[in-house]
């Protein structure tokens, strides 16, 4: 008789999911409208109806409608939401309901840590997966608040959070699990 093992991954003690403020979204959908425009009025300026029925067939516009069209899409759905995971061995940060983006940090590596107020903009010229001009990595998708990690090679990661304080208590709990 046999045994199988196998490896259950460890429970998830805080999770936050964050999305992109809303302008993001509506620059993409302005993005798409002046793009699918622009690909119909190159073709034939005077009379944008008539160029985007006279050219449905071609190559290069089905091309460039699909480019035009499917490349914000396939941004938002790889980008534009943050998931932020503790377990009681790692730190975990991805970006995008198909995540493109992953970052793992064991918890073990963490020397220390702290809550933050950072200007995202000034900083860090935005939102998103970000280096700072320390060379620390920025991870965030809304607000001005987040948890910086110092890891043990001398790295630097800041998380954005909506709930930073939650989340250096999970870290701290993660750390010392002895205590509760």
């Amino acid at each position: 008789m046999s045994t199988v093992v196998t490896m259950r991954p460890a429970a998830t003690v805080f999770r936050e999911e964050q999305y992109f403020d809303w302008r993001v979204y509506a620059l993409i959908a302005a993005f798409e409208l002046v793009a699918g425009y622009c690909l119909v009025w190159v073709t034939r300026p005077w009379d944008p109806v008539d160029a985007l029925l006279a050219h449905r067939w071609s190559i290069e516009f089905a091309l460039g409608l699909l480019v035009a069209l499917a490349l914000p899409l396939l941004m938002a759905a790889c980008l534009l939401h943050m998931t932020t995971e503790v377990t009681p061995t790692e730190v975990r940060v991805w970006f995008g309901w198909v995540p493109i983006y992953r970052r793992a940090v064991l918890i073990t590596s963490i020397q220390r840590y702290h809550v933050v107020e950072y200007r995202p903009i000034i900083d860090y010229g935005g939102w998103g997966i970000r280096t700072g001009r320390d060379g620390e990595r920025v991870l965030n998708a809304r607000g001005n608040r987040g948890v910086r990690l110092e890891l043990a090679d001398g790295s630097k990661l800041l998380i954005g959070s909506q709930r930073s304080e939650e989340l250096a208590e999970t870290i701290e709990r993660a750390r010392r699990p002895d205590v509760a």
